[in-house]
C-alpha cells in the first residue's frame, strides 16, 4: 500500500514539473517575439532608390550667329568708270571669273606709246652694245642708253598692273550679292561694289561663359538649330579667341558646319547646344530631396546593413527636382530619399519602397 502511494506521488510531481517547463518555454517564446516586434517597430521607415550610373549628357543653350566660311566686299583698286558688269545678281560665280570691267582706253593708249619707246630703246641698246665692244663709245654713253631701256620696261610693267586692275575678278567661288553700282558709274578705291560669299560651309559664332572654358577644345562636336526648324545640325569647333571679352568674361568660339543643301545663310541666328561635360563623363542622378547641404559641401544617406550611413558627394548640376552626382555614390548603392530630417549616422532603418 505504501509503495502505491509513493508511485502516485512521483507521477504527480513529474506532471507538475512538465507543466511548469512548458509554461516557461511558452513565456520565453512570447518575450522573444515581443522583443523582435519592438525592434522592427523602432526602425525608421524610409524610401530607397537603387543608384544607376549613366553617361551624362548636360547641355547649355547659347545664342550664336551663322556666317559664311568666306565673305568679302568686292572693291576697286583704281579710280575709273565701269564699262561692263559681267554677272547677274545672285549668281554662283567661279574663282577668277570677271565681275566688273573698268574703262581702260587711256591706259591702252599709254601702253602703245610705251611699247614704241621700248622698241626704240631696245634697238639703241643693241647698237651701243656693239660700239662699246669696239671701244667706239665710252661706257658712260652705253650706261645711259641701258638705264633708259630699264626705266621704260619698268613703266610698262607698272602700266600692265594698272590694266589688270581694270578687270575686277572673283577672289573665290561663291554666291554674288546685289551690285551697288551700275555701268557708267565712277568708282574709286575702297568703294564697295558687291558682296561675295562662299556658303559651301558656314561658321557658327557663339560665346562660352568663363566657367565652361575647360570644355572648349578644337575638334569638339556641338549641335545647333536655326529659326527655320528645330532640327539639330552638327558643327566642329575650329578655333577660340585668344582671350576673354573683358566686358562679359566670355570666350568667342568658331565652329564649322557643312552647308551642302544651302540651307544656311549668313546672318542667321542659331541656337547652340553646348555640352558642359567631357565626353564619357559618368554620374548618377538622384532626387533633390535626398541631398543634405552643409558648410563642407553635400552628403546623402545610403542604406547599408539596415542602417543609415552618411556619405559626402560631389555634384555637378542641380535642378528643383534632380541632382547629378559625379562621385560619392557607386552603381547599385541604395540611396535613402525620404525621412532625411529624422535620420542620423547609424540609425536603424527599414526599407519601405524601392524605386529604380
Amino acid at each position: 500500500m505504501y509503495l502505491k502511494i509513493n508511485i502516485w506521488k512521483t507521477a504527480f510531481l513529474y506532471g507538475a514539473l512538465s507543466v511548469s517547463v512548458i509554461s516557461c518555454s511558452e513565456s520565453a517564446d512570447k518575450n522573444l517575439e515581443s522583443d523582435s516586434t519592438s525592434m522592427e517597430v523602432n526602425k525608421l521607415p524610409v524610401d530607397v532608390i537603387e543608384a544607376q550610373e549613366l553617361e551624362l549628357k548636360q547641355e547649355e543653350v547659347l545664342v550664336g550667329t551663322v556666317v559664311p566660311i568666306q565673305e568679302v566686299a568686292v572693291v576697286s583698286e583704281i579710280s575709273q568708270k565701269i564699262s561692263k558688269i559681267a554677272f547677274k545678281n545672285g549668281d554662283n560665280v567661279r574663282k577668277g571669273q570677271l565681275l566688273y570691267k573698268l574703262n581702260d582706253a587711256d591706259l591702252r593708249a599709254k601702253q602703245k606709246e610705251l611699247n614704241a619707246a621700248l622698241k626704240l630703246a631696245s634697238l639703241n641698246e643693241q647698237r651701243y652694245s656693239s660700239l662699246l665692244r669696239t671701244e667706239t663709245i665710252r661706257q658712260q654713253e652705253y650706261d645711259e642708253i641701258d638705264t633708259k631701256l630699264q626705266s621704260l620696261r619698268a613703266q610698262l610693267e607698272f602700266l600692265n598692273v594698272q590694266l589688270g586692275k581694270t578687270e575686277i575678278r572673283a577672289p573665290f567661288s561663291g554666291i554674288i550679292g546685289i551690285t551697288q553700282v551700275d555701268v557708267g558709274a565712277f568708282v574709286y578705291p575702297g568703294l564697295e561694289l558687291v558682296n561675295l560669299q562662299d556658303q559651301s560651309k558656314v561658321k557658327v559664332i557663339f560665346s562660352i561663359p568663363e566657367k565652361h572654358l575647360l570644355q572648349v577644345s578644337k575638334g569638339k562636336v556641338i549641335n545647333f538649330s536655326t529659326q527655320l526648324s528645330d532640327t539639330k545640325h552638327e558643327a566642329i569647333i575650329a578655333a577660340g579667341n585668344s582671350g576673354l571679352d573683358d566686358q562679359n568674361r566670355s570666350l568667342t568660339v568658331e565652329a564649322i558646319a557643312d552647308n551642302f543643301q544651302n540651307e544656311f545663310k549668313g546672318g542667321m541666328s542659331a541656337k547652340v547646344y553646348f555640352s558642359t561635360l567631357n565626353h564619357g563623363t559618368k554620374g548618377i542622378k538622384i532626387p533633390s530631396q535626398a541631398l543634405i547641404p552643409s558648410e563642407h559641401g553635400y552628403s546623402v544617406y545610403l542604406l547599408e546593413n539596415d542602417k543609415a550611413k552618411m556619405t559626402p558627394v560631389t555634384i555637378n548640376y542641380r535642378t528643383e527636382n534632380e541632382v547629378t552626382v559625379l562621385s560619392g555614390i557607386r552603381d547599385k548603392d541604395k540611396v535613402i530619399v525620404s525621412n532625411i530630417l529624422r535620420l542620423g549616422e547609424g540609425i536603424p532603418v527599414v526599407e519601405v519602397v524601392t524605386s529604380n
